[in-house]
């Protein structure tokens, strides 16, 4: 089996994941989010027309009669929903005026929304994670190890500020289907490092023979090929409703997408690395690494000493060698010389 050392370079993915989330807040904090009008005041018109048309279609109308920013969504059945500022009566009208020129409009209806329907679901979300993770954190601590739920949380979290950070980035529109998508992506995360966990549970009686990260590196690859795959079947149709879904289910579909690609990644190279990181300073496993370490101390000077040896014996012999050439030459000078006679 090929083995790869991914506890032996945790340092590097933990700086990858901190840069890229140090981008990510950095990109909030000077541009924020594009909150849609969800999150903010604003006027939505559902719409249908006379002929077939489209989204494109609708959106052109829509900006030759000012309104170029203005969000079109497909409903189905030839309906389309506008998402635009708040606008008066007259602008209602001088709109709906300009669409029935164009395309020629069928049936309408408006609605204004207010700020607090955007903070009444932020207010959910935040409730619905924060309660969520307690219940995670009870589960992981009584089924493994609170040090388990603990590296568990810092992952979502880690998974949720990446979301967060690309969907600013890309000035993509947050909307209630994103808040929707942001609460699935925690609980395929969790699934992810469940697995990844659950064989390291396993294997963990091997790890008192051994080292903690040597562990933790088989388990890794016992299931590696499973967390592809989930993966790589999860991400397909979420990427055939991000190329082919309605505008609603592409907003969905692209929070999943990033937070799938997210999970799968922090189960490996956030979660377990953590885990390691404080198991290791168990009494019990860090004699282990404090033995490896003497180990391989030992075994660097033996090989150093055995150079250095060699290099003496080396040296030695090769002074020998000219010295016995010297004396060589001294004592055949010597024995030449013949002796004086008194």
């Amino acid at each position: 089996m090929m083995h790869y050392d991914f506890m032996g370079k945790k340092y590097i993915w933990f700086a990858v994941s901190g840069l890229i989330i140090l981008v990510g807040m950095f990109s909030l904090l000077t541009r924020g989010l594009n909150l849609s009008i969800d999150f903010k005041s604003g006027s939505r018109l559902d719409i249908s027309f006379n002929r077939d048309t489209s989204v494109d279609e609708v959106r052109s109308a829509t900006a030759t009669a000012g309104y170029g920013d203005a969000v079109v969504q497909t409903l189905g059945d030839g309906r389309y929903q506008v998402s635009l500022p708040e606008l008066s009566n007259d602008q209602q009208v001088s709109l709906i005026s300009s669409l029935d020129s164009q395309i020629g409009v069928s049936d309408k209806s408006w609605q204004v929304v207010g700020p607090t329907f955007g903070s009444q679901v932020v207010s959910s979300m935040l409730k619905a994670i924060v309660i969520s993770w307690l219940l995670m954190i009870a589960y992981v601590s009584f089924r493994f190890e609170y040090k388990y739920a603990v590296a568990t949380i810092v992952a979502l979290i880690h998974d949720l500020a990446i979301t967060v950070g690309v969907y600013s980035i890309v000035g993509r529109e947050v909307t209630t289907a994103t808040v929707a998508a942001v609460l699935t992506i925690l609980g395929y995360s969790l699934y992810d490092t469940i697995i990844v966990f659950d064989r390291v549970r396993e294997n963990a009686p091997r790890a008192r023979r051994g080292a903690y990260a040597a562990m933790v590196n088989e388990s890794i690859w016992e299931v590696m090929g499973r967390s592809i795959i989930t993966s790589v079947l999860t991400l397909m149709p979420v990427v055939c409703l991000l190329l082919f879904g309605g505008a609603t289910l592409k907003d969905f579909a692209f929070a999943l997408m990033v937070g799938i690609i997210s999970g799968a990644y922090s189960s490996i190279f956030v979660a377990a690395p953590l885990l390691t990181l404080w198991k290791e300073r168990e009494p019990r496993y860090r004699q282990v690494v404090k033995g490896a370490v003497r180990a391989a101390k030992s075994a660097g000077s033996k090989a150093t000493g055995s150079k250095v040896s060699g290099s003496k014996a080396g040296a030695a012999e090769a002074t020998g060698a000219k010295s016995g050439k010297g004396k060589g030459k001294g004592k055949g000078k010597g024995g030449a010389r013949p002796a004086r006679a008194r």
